[in-house]
């Protein structure tokens, strides 16, 4: 995109945008946020047991952790990479709580999804960072 000109009489102004691109790893923990807290809210709607509702609250919660995770992906990768595994790796451990390994299919896109985009934060390339003088 062209940076925009803006003429004020005898003055240019020039306006440079410094959007960056969406990186891979903040869609796909974006889309694996999401899809994690709407399998929890289903989970926690159709619960029997309340080890059951347990687990979609966790999950709800492990996956709010991949959304904060997708939304530093840009900036602080490796980090960002961290929150995203773990969020992938507590889901599943949420579902023996609940006491039915069915849960686990129900799981699994998300837990699938945080997972690829954790991984992708540790396949980019480290930036390195050059100070400006002061």
């Amino acid at each position: 995109m062209a940076p925009a000109k803006i003429h004020l009489g005898a003055t240019f102004i020039q306006l440079k945008s410094k959007a960056t691109p969406m990186k891979k790893q903040f869609i796909l923990g974006l889309i694996g946020g999401i899809c994690g807290i709407l399998i929890a809210v289903y989970v926690i709607l159709s619960a029997m047991s309340s080890e059951q509702t347990l687990s979609g609250v966790q999950t709800a919660l492990f996956s709010s952790l991949g959304l904060m995770g997708a939304a530093i992906a840009n900036k602080e990768t490796r980090f960002a990479g961290w929150m995203l595994v773990f969020a992938a790796v507590f889901i599943t451990l949420s579902v023996p709580i609940a006491g039915s390994l069915n849960l686990l299919f129900l799981y699994m896109p998300a837990v699938i999804i945080l997972g690829i985009a954790g991984v992708l934060c540790f396949l980019e390339p480290e930036e390195i960072r050059e100070e400006e003088p002061e």
